[in-house]
C-alpha cells in the first residue's frame, strides 16, 4: 500500500510538471547537486534505519501483558511483525533508490528522468517514516499503560514533601 500511496504522490507531481512545466524541483539542479541530494537521501535514511532498530529492541524488549497480548494475538502479532519489517526493509529500499540514482544519472541535465526514482524513494521514505512514528507511538503508551499496572497496589505513596517555613 505504501508504494501505492508514494507512486500516486510521485505520478500526480509528474503529471503535473508535465503539463505546466514548472515544479520539478530534483529536475532543476545540475548533476552535481542532484547527486548531493542523492547522496544525503540514502544518508540521512540509513540514519532513521538505526532508529527502527532501536524501536524493535523496545518491542522485543516489551514484557507487560497488553505487548504479550498484542504479540500472541493470532490476526495483530502477525499484522504488528509485518509492519516492522515493512519498514525496515523500506529503509534499505529507499537507501538502495538513492544510491542507485547516483550510479545512473552521468548527465549534466536529468534527460532519462532518474530524478523521478529518487523522488520515487523519497515519497516512500516518508510514507513509512508516518508508519514507524505510528507504531512506535503505539509501543510507547502499551509500554507506559504496562508500567502503571504494575505497580504495587498495596504499597503507599510518599509522603508529600514537605515545604521550608514554619
Amino acid at each position: 500500500m505504501d508504494l501505492v500511496i508514494a507512486g500516486a504522490v510521485v505520478g500526480l507531481h509528474m503529471t503535473t510538471v508535465r503539463i505546466t512545466g514548472a515544479g520539478d524541483a530534483l529536475g532543476w539542479p545540475g548533476r552535481e547537486q542532484r547527486i548531493a541530494v542523492y547522496t544525503t537521501t540514502a544518508t540521512v535514511v540509513a540514519v532513521i534505519g538505526s532508529f527502527i532498530t532501536a524501536a524493535v529492541t523496545l518491542y522485543a524488549a516489551a514484557t507487560g501483558p497488553r505487548m504479550r497480548v498484542l504479540r500472541t494475538h493470532p490476526q495483530q502479532g502477525p499484522e504488528f511483525r509485518r509492519n516492522w519489517m515493512s519498514i525496515l526493509s523500506a529503509t534499505l529500499v529507499v537507501s538502495g533508490l538513492c544510491l542507485l540514482a547516483v550510479v545512473l544519472d552521468i548527465t549534466e541535465r536529468d534527460s532519462g528522468g532518474v530524478h523521478w526514482l529518487a523522488e520515487v524513494a523519497v515519497a516512500l521514505g516518508v510514507v513509512r517514516a508516518v508508519r514507524l512514528m505510528w507504531l512506535f507511538g503505539k509501543i510507547i503508551i502499551g509500554n507506559d499503560l504496562d508500567l502503571g499496572d504494575t505497580r504495587d497496589p498495596v504499597s503507599p505513596h510518599p509522603p508529600p514533601a514537605r515545604l521550608p517555613g514554619p
